[in-house]
């Protein structure tokens, strides 16, 4: 590891690091997470939860809580490394990735919690009509038009996440950078 035979390499390095927890912080994610991947980023080589730990100055444990979050939105993957039995890991560089694998998989997990809501209230405004007035089932009515129309909507988003990894966003990335740089 290079880094720790020169202290300019060393101090990019941390200030890399520190940053990265920086900004996850700011987006309300747990800053170890951050500097975990910036970590794996800036090196070009894999490095060991040991590694990690040490340079971090945190419990071992707590890099694989955090590592393993990482993988779970395949920003990092694991690594073998020759006669090593130790875990090794490297970033994922592409951000549009992370990116479109995070929003899918949390807005998709948001949306899901809203499924049984909805449905209550379906059978509720579907089995209560005749115990109402004619104002109160108007009421009702408008309920269900907008329930069916929230209900529209949210399968819309679904079955959009579902599609959202094959628009080739991946490929044209170029373009989605020009984009937001015009914005």
């Amino acid at each position: 590891m290079i880094e720790k035979n020169n202290p300019l390499l060393a101090k990019i390095e941390d200030i890399f690091v520190e940053t990265a927890g920086d900004l996850a912080r700011s987006l309300s994610i747990n800053p170890v997470v951050g500097q975990l991947y910036a970590l794996l980023y800036i090196r070009p080589e894999s490095v060991s939860l040991d590694e990690m730990a040490e340079k971090l100055k945190i419990s071992k444990g707590n890099v694989s809580i955090n590592i393993r979050i990482l993988e779970s939105w395949q920003a990092v993957k694991k690594v073998w490394i020759k006669g090593s039995r130790k875990d090794y890991y490297t970033a994922e560089t592409d951000f549009l990735k992370i990116v479109t694998n995070r929003l899918t998989e949390g807005l998709a997990r948001r949306l899901n919690t809203t499924a049984e809501p909805l449905e209550k209230i379906k059978t509720i405004l579907n089995n209560s009509q005749a115990k109402f007035s004619s104002e109160e089932k108007n009421r009702i009515n408008f309920y269900k038009t907008k329930t069916k129309q929230f209900e529209e909507i949210h399968n819309l988003v679904l079955n959009f996440l579902k599609v959202l990894p094959s628009l080739n966003l991946l490929k044209q990335r170029n373009s989605f950078f020009r984009l937001l740089t015009l914005a």
